[in-house]
């Protein structure tokens, strides 16, 4: 009850000197509220992790920015993504949804010489990606990936559905999941990530928010549950050795 009070003594503070702050306040606040009021959607099941604590030791990382680009990784995500490279000395990367490339070339980025990012997306012709008409309408899909780390990228271009994963099993040390939102190819996806993923390899997903109910709901079947990296929409799992 003290901390309801000290909360709307502050918040008449804040009214009474700027009342055009109120509505930064009340939107922080509604974005809590809709992760809050669909249980599906609340990610506070998920055991939280800072990102500096994702490595026990110091740390660096590289990073390129592709001003103005929209639906893809933040900045402390690709640091995020970096992180669990170096935890895992990752060689073999594997990538659901390569969109216009900017997380495939962070994870390119931070793999040493002779890795390898396997990147999987959706043929331009496919009917799921043409039903979106701001993903339709996109040019120049993956070409944000520089020349010069292109001799550590595999693009793949095939629904994941029918995606045989054979050649891959067991072989990769970190599986990006970051494709179609839809429970079903979430399932899919993740089912095929830990078939080709090593024992004690690490597999993370992107979108881990209230807005994706989906994939916060088939997430929570999954035992241990994975961590939610702080102030991300990421959240990861280790393999079981």
């Amino acid at each position: 009850m003290s901390k309801i009070i000290s909360s709307v003594a502050r918040i008449t503070k804040v009214a009474c000197r700027n009342p055009r702050d109120l509505f930064h306040i009340f939107g922080a606040a509604d974005a809590v509220a809709q992760q809050i009021e669909n249980p599906e959607a609340d990610t506070r099941v998920f055991p939280p992790v800072d990102v500096a604590r994702i490595l026990d030791t110091s740390c660096r990382f590289s990073f390129e920015i592709f001003p103005g680009v929209g639906a893809s990784i933040s900045l402390i995500e690709a640091a995020a993504l970096s992180a669990l490279i170096q935890r895992t000395h990752a060689m073999r990367v594997f990538e659901f949804g390569t969109y216009k490339g900017v997380s495939t070339t962070q994870l390119a980025l931070n793999l040493p010489d002779g890795g390898m990012v396997y990147t999987l997306d959706l043929p331009a012709d496919h009917p799921v990606y043409l039903s979106y008409s701001e993903l339709a309408s996109e040019s120049g899909m993956q070409m944000l990936v520089p020349p010069d780390l292109s001799h550590k990228v595999t693009f793949l271009k095939e629904d994941s559905a029918q995606f045989d994963t054979t050649p891959y099993r067991g072989t990769m040390d970190l599986v990006f999941v970051d494709g179609y939102h839809s429970y079903e190819y979430i399932k899919n996806d993740t089912e095929k990530g830990l078939e080709m993923l090593r024992p004690g390899g690490v597999i993370a997903w992107h979108d881990c928010v209230a807005s994706r109910p989906e994939i916060i709901r088939y997430l929570k079947t999954i035992s241990p549950l994975p961590q939610l990296v702080e102030t991300t929409s990421l959240a990861f799992a280790v393999k079981p050795a």
